[in-house]
């Protein structure tokens, strides 16, 4: 019977293990990302960042132009050109 491979997991995904207990939605209010503390504790862990940028990137949904030294999105279109 042939071994599957275990699954590696991103090291720089442990540091959420640590997460406190967090609201996404205050109590009696609609939801608002700017409210959210969940992403508020996420987006202060740039190993988090990266791990999506390099997910964004490493699956084409972004990429990087030599050209203008920019990333942008796979579908991105100028509207001034």
């Amino acid at each position: 019977m042939a071994r599957v491979k275990a699954k590696s997991k991103d090291k720089r995904l442990i540091i959420a293990k640590e997460m406190p207990p967090l609201r996404r939605t205050l109590p009696g209010e609609k939801y608002s990302y700017k409210n959210d503390e969940v992403f508020k504790w996420i987006s202060q862990r740039p190993g988090l960042i990266n791990y999506v940028f390099d997910k964004l990137a490493v699956n084409g949904y972004i990429f990087y132009d030599s050209k203008t030294g920019m990333w942008q999105g796979e579908n991105y279109e100028d509207e001034s050109e």
